[in-house]
């Protein structure tokens, strides 16, 4: 067999030929690297621009009804990404399929972050929630009564409210107001700090709602009762004894309204001092008082309603804060009841005229409010007979010594053999879960400490609706235990039994 003389050329060829195949083959490949680079630069710088420089011209400034920037999670984030493929898919046009497992990247990264955020405000928001039903803090604003999940705040930078700040698409645990301020979202990152209005009817609330449990006390009672003496004299005990035990128990005034009407409850209850009705056109206003014992706070609403508000449906109708509270003072002026003024010797009504009211017939106002309150019990899914309530009866001090003086007789029974108040009784006691009768003396004594009447009356208001104080007042060192010991008590003060 001869050699084939074609055999070196053909060996040469194809060696030729597989150097340019291995060259195009590197070739090819260096190109596809360098490309892909190039394409994932593109595609970072465009990351870059937008994510990191907020070069978007999609996205916009907040609206004149925005308050507050989104957060990244809700809806930004999204928006991103469309931008940034869209430039991308602008550079690089059909070559864009190469970035498509980049670009799924940072999808995944994006979900991931709007999971952990949306978790965020899950969790946050169920914690808060928890940590406010574990504290019974349910918070009513006391102009409007409403109640309110969370009140507005007002941004300390701009003065913008801001109607809701709780963790959601706004924000996580910070939202960004359009003065770029930032506000917390929850009451335990400190939002209690910022100035608070209600969300409803937009009234400031000065009383920092959400930092303690909201006792809500209606007094109610005929025009010209003594509503507005009896809430002087609570406040005033508790004060003294605030004043008495300055380590143990503080009261504090809550915002201006409150401050005006019961700054001067020492010259309101002074004996000889007279005071005016409740004027019966000004709508119901709760006064608020931050009551604290050691580190248990109450927010204490006294709500003093001129009379008239209690004589028809229509007007008690409008008292939506009946509903929200548990515990209820009925106050009576003995003297205007005609049973307890004809047992007076004609000296004694003499003396006394000055001092009787119009006041009509108690048991009117007991109906209208016990209507009112069962009415709004049933809306607002709560149990009915849950309530206590306090027959009281007020001017203590001056049915002492005289024909009809409850001293040294039990309260209840005063009231049902004297007052002639056996079906109000009978009906009280079906109605609420819980009745007390006190005779109260809403008056100062030289010293300017209140009659130790008010104290009872206070104690037993606030032991057990008040549950954040309620310990503190079973002590036997009871701050208001000694309040008022510097006097001898005209009345009675301790309620008959339930």
């Amino acid at each position: 067999m001869t050699d084939d003389p074609w055999e070196p050329f053909l060996s040469t060829v194809r060696t030729v030929f597989a150097f340019l195949v291995c060259a195009v083959i590197v070739l090819a490949a260096l190109a596809l690297v360098v490309g892909l680079l190039l394409l994932v630069r593109i595609h970072l710088r465009r990351i870059h621009e937008v994510l990191y420089l907020g070069d978007h011209p999609g996205v916009g400034s907040p609206g004149p009804e925005d308050f507050a920037w989104l957060g990244y999670h809700g809806g930004p984030v999204w928006w991103d990404l469309a931008e940034v493929y869209r430039r991308v898919r602008l550079d690089t046009g059909l070559f864009v399929v190469f970035l498509y497992p980049f670009l799924a990247a940072q999808a995944v990264v994006a979900a991931a972050h709007l999971a952990l955020a949306w978790a965020g405000v899950v969790v946050s928001r169920l914690v808060d929630a928890a940590l406010l039903a574990a504290r019974r803090i349910r918070m009513v604003c006391p102009n409007c009564f409403e109640a309110m999940s969370y009140p507005s705040y007002v941004c300390d930078g701009c003065g913008r409210t801001h109607r809701d700040v709780r963790p959601g698409m706004w924000g996580v645990f910070r939202r960004h107001c359009v003065c770029d301020r930032a506000l917390p979202t929850l009451l335990l990152l400190g939002s209690a700090d910022l100035d608070t209005r209600c969300p409803h009817c937009d009234h400031a609330l000065e009383h920092r709602p959400g930092e303690a449990r909201e006792f809500v006390l209606p007094l109610f009672g005929a025009a010209g009762a003594g509503k507005t003496r009896l809430a002087h004299g609570l406040y005033l005990s508790l004060e003294h004894g605030a004043e008495l035990h300055p380590e143990t128990l503080s009261v504090e005034l809550m915002g201006e309204e409150t401050e005006r009407r019961l700054r001067e409850s020492r010259t309101v209850l002074s004996p000889r001092h007279r005071v005016a009705p409740t004027p019966p056109g000004r709508r119901a206003h709760g006064a608020t008082l931050r009551v604290a014992a050691g580190r248990r706070t109450l927010l204490v609403q006294m709500y003093d309603t001129a009379g008239e508000w209690f004589n028809t449906h229509e007007r008690t109708e409008e008292l939506s804060y009946l509903g929200r509270a548990t515990t209820f003072l009925l106050v009576l002026d003995p003297l205007a009841v005609p049973a307890v003024w004809e047992a007076l010797d004609a000296e004694e009504q003499r003396r006394l005229a000055g001092d009787r009211s119009g006041a009509r017939d108690p048991e009117r106002a007991y109906l209208q409010v016990r209507d009112q309150v069962q009415r709004q019990y049933r809306t607002l899914g709560a149990a009915p007979g849950r309530g206590r309530l306090a027959v009281v009866v007020t001017r203590g001090d001056l049915l002492a010594g005289t024909s009809v003086d409850p001293r040294g007789i039990p309260p209840e029974r005063w009231l049902d053999e004297v007052v002639g108040a056996a079906n109000l009784l009978r009906a009280a006691h079906v109605d609420f879960g819980s009745v007390e009768v006190f005779v109260t003396s809403a008056v100062t004594g030289p010293s300017g400490a209140p009659d130790p009447s008010l104290t009872t009356l206070s104690r037993w208001v606030l032991a057990r609706d008040a549950g954040a104080l309620g310990a503190t007042l079973r002590e036997p060192c009871d701050p208001l235990s000694d309040a008022g010991e510097e006097r001898v008590p005209v009345s009675a003060g301790t309620g008959g039994p339930s």
